[in-house]
Formats: structure tokens, C-alpha cells, sequence
């Protein structure tokens, strides 16, 4: 394999590509809310290794460079960031993780792709009925200083007893403490725009083919709110018995070989039996 990092449109991306000749489409994974595109690196290789190229852009202000305006980018923001990469890679599979999935449901609903998958995704605006309510009891239990940070749109960095009880409850103690390494501020606006369902999606524009893929164990997001995003799109839903980190916590390559087989489904023109009667199939 070989990696490589440039820049594509005004983002850092890495780059992944197979030793022998490429198949298929390339493969986008947008990261999440304080992450980078370390959360990746597993699938990027997994997916190298079977002859695919691979992206995993940086979002803004994401890695070693800081900047107080990151506080106020919204989630439309980051979509325009990935849009720019996007247009330079060409017809891909969009792959979002948490933020990374609602940032990629409105790429889906302006940029036609070869598809799109939501893994663990925020929830449009008119979801909002369940998918937070763990998060704000959560905050109601501790100090509000995340919570101000939101309010006030600073760049904010996420509560380690937060990520522990709803993000990294079903990973070992020494990756959380990796995960807390590599945390980095991310937008207060971007936050706040989630946690009150504040981002639009028109489902009617969403014409690309989507899979959307849950965590049974997610403590932030409950599962049941992946299957009504699924329902929104009348795309399947796989539900794995993982949490939020469902792409670095252990048995990761089942994720990562669901959604590599259901891409060769769409090449193929017609979706794998397997993957349209795994709709709600939790395992």
C-alpha cells in the first residue's frame, strides 16, 4: 500500500492506495466531532487492502493548526469543505462517522455520489425527538462548561466522562485514554446545531444510493434513531452490537466488511440480498 497526504480543495486528506491496480470507486470517510482522520486509519487499510483508494480529509483546524473563528463553523460549513475535496476525486462512496454522517447526508442532498454511508449519524433537524436527550442528561449531572462553550460558539473540547458513559463506553480504558490524546476543539456552533436538531436536510433532493449503520451500545445516539433516518432516505440499516466507536473498537473489520460488500452491491447495479434483509437485522 501507499500512503500519502495532500491537500485536496482547502483540506489536508490522506491518502490510501492499493499496491496492485485500483477497483471500483474510491472511498471518502468524513470524520466526527473532534476527531481526525486517525479514526480512519484501520478502515483506509482494510479497504486499500482489497483494491480500493481511499480519502479521509482533515476538517478545518482538525490537526496541529488552531484558530478561535473554528468555534463558529457550522455543520453547512464543513459540508462546503468536503464538497471542494469531493470535486477533485470525482464520482466516490461518502462514508460520514457521527458529525461525519450528517455532514455527509447534506453532501447527499446537493452532490450526487455513487453512495453515501451514515455511521452512527447525527440526526437531521426533525429527528430531534430522542437522539440527544442521554447527552443533555448527561450534561444536567456535570458541569456546565461544555455546555457554555456551545452557547457562546468557542471552539470546545469534548468532557472526558461524556465520551466515557455515551462515546467510548464499549472501548478498553487504554484507548479511551488514546482517544483523550488525540481529541481536539471543534465548533461550539456545530455542536449546539446537533444537540438541538438544528440541521436541515430535504430527503426529496437525496438521490444517490445510502446505507445507514447503527451501534446497539451507542449511548448517544440510540439505535432506534438510525433506523428513522433510514426510513427517511427508504434506504436499509444494519444495527451492530457495538457503541458509538463501532470503527476503532474491537471487531471494527465486520463494520468495515459490511460496508465494503454492500458498495460492491451498487457497482453491481442491483443490492445484495443479504444486505436488503439485513434492514433492522441487529447483530
Amino acid at each position: 500500500m501507499q500512503r500519502m497526504r495532500r491537500r485536496l480543495g482547502h483540506l489536508q486528506c490522506d491518502i490510501v492506495q492499493p499496491d496492485h491496480a485500483a477497483v471500483g470507486k474510491p472511498v471518502v470517510f468524513v470524520h466526527g466531532l473532534g476527531g481526525g482522520t486517525w479514526g480512519w486509519e484501520n478502515f483506509q487499510m482494510y479497504f486499500a487492502q482489497r483494491g480500493r483508494v481511499t480519502y479521509a480529509p482533515e476538517l478545518p483546524y482538525h490537526g496541529s493548526e488552531r484558530d478561535a473563528r473554528l468555534g463558529d463553523y457550522s455543520v453547512e460549513t464543513y459540508a462546503l469543505y468536503i464538497a471542494a475535496a469531493l470535486a477533485e476525486i470525482g464520482d466516490c462512496f461518502v462514508v460520514g462517522h457521527s458529525m461525519g454522517g450528517i455532514i455527509a447526508q447534506k453532501l447527499a442532498e446537493t452532490t450526487p455520489n455513487a453512495g453515501y454511508v451514515f455511521l452512527c449519524s447525527a440526526p437531521p433537524w426533525n429527528m430531534f425527538r430522542r437522539a440527544y436527550w442521554p447527552m443533555w442528561k448527561h450534561i444536567l449531572r456535570h458541569p456546565l462548561r461544555g455546555a457554555l462553550q456551545a452557547i457562546r460558539q468557542d471552539p470546545m473540547v469534548l468532557d472526558e466522562a461524556l465520551e466515557d458513559e455515551l462515546v467510548n463506553n464499549r472501548l478498553s480504558e487504554a484507548m479511551r485514554h488514546a482517544i483523550y490524546s488525540k481529541d481536539v476543539p471543534d465548533s461550539g456552533r456545530a455542536s449546539l446545531q446537533m444537540a438541538l436538531g438544528l440541521i436541515k436536510v430535504d430527503e426529496r433532493q437525496v438521490g444517490s444510493p445510502c446505507l445507514v449503520v447503527g451501534g446497539l451500545a451507542d449511548g448517544l445516539i440510540p439505535a432506534v434513531e438510525q433506523e428513522h433516518i433510514a426510513a427517511r432516505y427508504g434506504c436499509p440499516v444494519k444495527i451492530f452490537d457495538r457503541g458509538h466507536m463501532l470503527i476503532i473498537e474491537e471487531g471494527w473489520e465486520e463494520v468495515a466488511a459490511y460496508l465494503l460488500r454492500w458498495c460492491e452491491a451498487v457497482e453491481q447495479g442491483a443490492p445484495h440480498p443479504e444486505l436488503l434483509s439485513a434492514a433492522g437485522q441487529k447483530t
